[in-house]
């Protein structure tokens, strides 16, 4: 497989990314934040991809009939815990002023952020479901290395995920708690649409 190839393959891998990405990175887009989206975003396209190479047709075809569903469950999920929590924080409550914590476990906003703990996980797997047919496929195809193609997978997925948080973070500098909100339904739509295509 050629260069030009794996880079489509890549970059048509990475749309996804990208877009959960801009919708997240509307309130949540500080240094920490922007690493972890694109460190697990880029991770689990490269690791997706590899398994899918060496675990084969059973896995692969598994993720065929019951991906899609998962994958829109899980963005579905964390889109809809951010609308509620755009709806209930207060105007003017930026990303570094947290709505107020219910208990200790709370403290910092973590529990709310989507890029730390589940909600990063859950996004990750999501985005990258279709990353371990493309593994299997090039294992199919007779491909000497998956370790190359997998990297530029998860290199470009990184790369369009900081991308993405950038958008999002302009966007909602400029419109503040409606581009959040819209940002949320934005994912939801994300999640229709792993169910429609």
């Amino acid at each position: 497989m050629g260069i030009i190839e794996i880079i489509a393959i890549a970059i048509g891998l990475g749309l996804d990314a990208m877009s959960v990405s801009a919708a997240v990175g509307v309130r949540w887009h500080g240094p920490r934040q922007k690493f972890r989206l694109a460190w697990h975003m880029g991770l689990f396209q490269f690791l997706m991809p590899v398994t899918g190479f060496l675990v084969g047709g059973t896995l692969a075809g598994l993720v065929d009939r019951f991906g899609s569903y998962i994958a829109a469950g899980l963005v579905f999920a964390v889109a809809a815990k951010m609308l509620c929590e755009a709806l209930k924080r207060p105007p003017g409550v930026g990303e570094d002023a947290p709505a107020p914590s219910a208990g200790p476990a709370d403290s910092g906003g973590s529990r709310r952020d989507p890029t730390r703990g589940f909600s990063l996980v859950a996004l990750s797997v999501a985005t990258s479901l279709d990353a371990l047919v493309v593994g299997f496929s090039l294992g199919l195809k007779g491909a000497d290395n998956i370790v190359w193609p997998s990297l530029v997978i998860g290199v470009t997925a990184a790369a369009m995920s900081l991308t993405g948080v950038a958008v999002g973070r302009r966007l909602g500098t400029r419109f503040g708690k409606p581009a959040e909100i819209a940002g949320a339904v934005v994912l939801m739509l994300l999640a229709v649409s792993f169910l429609v295509w």
